[in-house]
């Protein structure tokens, strides 16, 4: 049932949630679903809290690449690895 509720709040509310017990479903599939296929649109995953991480940390490499080649100081750039993770527990 905490997760039906939990499902439906925004990120800045489940912000206020967060306990050891209740970790685990705020890291669910459930929640973390519904808000990556909004933001990045249909992604296929199995742990989709850490799909969010990572399309965040990707979205800001490329704004700063597209930043430092407009200004023409790229340079060496590394992009990011994604690392294989765990499937979530819900």
């Amino acid at each position: 049932m905490m997760m039906n509720i939990v499902s439906f709040l925004c990120p800045t509310e489940l912000s206020l949630l967060i306990s050891k017990t209740l970790l685990p479903v705020y890291r669910s599939n459930v929640v973390w679903r519904p808000l990556v296929v909004h933001k990045f649109g249909t992604i296929k995953s199995t742990n989709y809290f850490k799909e969010y991480a990572w399309q965040l940390k990707l979205k800001k490499h490329q704004l700063y690449y597209q930043r430092h080649f407009t200004m023409g100081c790229v340079g060496r750039s590394i992009p990011p690895t994604k690392e294989d993770w765990l499937p979530a527990i819900f």
